[in-house]
């Protein structure tokens, strides 16, 4: 097939003139949607089926940012503590996704996702003991002459919590070609409800990315593209600690300590690279790669269009 007809462009036709098959016949564009489809027919592109249904697999592990660290002991109310030392925490989710979507317009794709999400939290802390005895009203049992051994202790752990819930998400792409080259703007805005936290998550996340298409026969087309990813989110999280405190004179052997961190994403940019395999009109793979930063992720697709 000549190239002009793999990859047409304005340049190739005059205006006005029409566009027509193999057997002469004025191609006509049959489908609801996209709007001014005609128009972009007529031009001589093709567009793709409007209208598709996807499963997405996904899986992010990237560093947070911890802050706001408040602390109850044994079940009481908690309060804003300044005395705990936080490390870098981390955070690994797997999700899967069921996405639906639709071309509104020849360069405007609308689409809705929902979901479920699996994954871990790793924050690492320390403090020292006696801190934590001041805090919870003993200040005389590491303050005098004769101190308990273990208040000259500095308690150092990490504290694992698992959570899953469920997603949902809304976004558009927005993408524009010329010859064998395109760019696309994919824009969505995610809401997401876990079991470790009462609050609503919220994250924003815009991907432009730049490409070029490649015939390969009658495997279809194959798209290569980079990009780059801002992602911005924000949760709290909830959790436990039992720490030893045997050593206390008046004291239990231990205190549970419950805890509640806000964390973001350290790093709100990452790069991206990956292809989209459209192997007919009716069906295409994609999968693409992010790193840099403090984030990593894999994301694929399998796509129906209709």
């Amino acid at each position: 097939m000549p190239a002009s007809e793999l990859y047409p462009t304005l340049e190739a036709r005059e205006i006005g003139e029409p566009n027509v098959d193999a057997q002469g016949e004025v191609v006509r564009w049959e489908r609801a949607l996209p709007f001014f489809a005609q128009n972009v027919i007529d031009l001589g592109f093709d567009l793709p089926n409007p209208y598709g249904i996807a499963i997405v697999p996904l899986v992010v592990d990237q560093d947070l940012e911890l802050e706001g660290l408040e602390v109850g002991f044994n079940g009481q109310p908690r309060e804003v503590i300044d005395f705990v030392q936080l490390g870098m925490a981390d955070a690994e989710n797997v999700s899967l996704q069921l996405k639906a979507d639709v071309w509104l317009l020849p360069f405007m794709n609308v689409f809705a996702t929902v979901g479920t999400i699996n994954g871990d939290t790793r924050v690492p802390l320390g403090f020292a003991v006696a801190d934590l005895v001041d805090f919870i009203g003993r200040p005389g049992l590491c303050s005098g002459i004769v101190q308990a051994p273990v208040c000259s202790e500095y308690i150092e752990a990490v504290v694992k919590t698992d959570y899953e819930g469920y997603n949902f998400t809304l976004g558009t792409n927005l993408a524009m070609g010329w010859d064998r080259y395109f760019v696309t703007l994919p824009i969505s805005y995610t809401w997401s409800d876990i079991d470790i936290t009462d609050s609503r998550i919220e994250a924003l996340n815009v991907s432009p990315r730049f490409g070029f298409t490649n015939g390969v026969g009658k495997a279809g087309m194959l798209a290569i593209f980079v990009g780059a990813t801002y992602l911005d989110a924000d949760v709290d999280v909830t959790g436990t600690l039992a720490v030893d405190t045997s050593g206390i004179a008046g004291s239990s052997d231990s205190l549970l300590i419950d805890f509640k961190i806000s964390q973001r994403n350290k790093d709100k940019w990452n790069y991206l690279a990956g292809f989209n395999w459209d192997l007919d009109k009716h069906w295409s793979l994609h999968a693409e790669l992010g790193f840099g930063g403090s984030r990593e992720n894999i994301i694929a697709s399998l796509t129906h269009r209709f």
